[in-house]
């Protein structure tokens, strides 16, 4: 009897032990389960917050993207506007600048049409060759702005007080031929042979053409045997021939068709 009874004592102790042990198997398992979803739960969250950063990034980088997209368009389009914009003013530059030409030539067209004589062809004489071109550019500068000064091209008679000799001379002043001459102490005006009044763009055409066609040059006098300052005075350049003088009248009767011309 007492054997039996600690045999079913042992068999209950084994019992418990059993289940015991399976019980702690079991929340061992459970442990270590829970231990694995909360790591996973851990990486998980690791993960999602890595992604999340990669995400943010990558919307930084598209939004980045997009504003320089923008900002180089907006800066293709201003590009594109400023060219417009120059083109237009250099179209605009270019057709003033050919319509100013155009003017221009046709007051040179106009001015020489009108002149009383033939343009000569020959090459102006070597001893006022720069003399004249810069004559010619100050002309071209006076027709270019059409400068309406009120002005007198003469053709006078003086007589050089550097050595005293007697010259016809053409030349062109504002303030009036007594004027012109009363405080030079270089020529003194004996007789003014005809004059011409106008606006000073044409006084100074004409005075060039004058110039050119009846200018006493070195060479020409001695093959006239006419005398040429041999002494500068101021305007001696615009020493014209005096057997021309008949000549040169004439011309300045025929002169008042400028004063037509606009």
């Amino acid at each position: 009897m007492e054997l039996f009874v600690l045999i079913a004592v042992l068999l209950v102790l084994y019992v418990v032990i059993k289940a015991t042990s399976t019980s702690n198997k079991v929340k061992s398992k459970a442990s270590v389960e829970r231990q694995r979803q909360a790591s996973r739960r851990v990486n998980d969250l690791e993960v999602s917050k890595r992604q999340q950063v990669e995400d943010a990034r990558n919307r930084k980088k598209e939004s980045d993207r997009q504003r320089w997209e923008e900002t180089d368009r907006q800066r293709k389009v201003e590009e594109a506007k400023q060219h417009e914009v120059e083109a237009a003013r250099k179209k605009k530059e270019d057709d003033e600048r050919e319509l100013a030409a155009e003017k221009l030539t046709k007051k040179f067209t106009s001015l020489k049409a009108n002149l009383p004589f033939y343009i000569s062809n020959r090459t102006p004489s070597a001893e006022l060759a720069d003399h004249d071109k810069n004559m010619w550019e100050d002309v071209t500068k006076l027709v270019k702005e059409q400068d309406s000064t009120q002005t007198t091209l003469y053709f006078v008679k003086i007589r050089s007080l550097l050595d005293d000799n007697e010259y016809y001379k053409i030349g062109i002043t504002t303030a009036g031929i007594k004027a012109r001459f009363k405080k030079s102490t270089q020529v003194e005006l004996l007789e003014t042979v005809c004059s011409f009044d106008t606006e000073l763009w044409k006084a100074a055409y004409l005075e060039y053409h004058f110039l050119r066609e009846f200018r006493l040059y070195d060479g020409l006098a001695s093959s006239l045997g006419e005398l040429r300052p041999e002494v500068g005075f101021s305007g001696y350049t615009e020493v014209v021939r005096s057997n021309s003088v008949n000549k040169i009248s004439e011309f300045f009767g025929e002169l008042d068709v400028y004063n037509e011309l606009s």
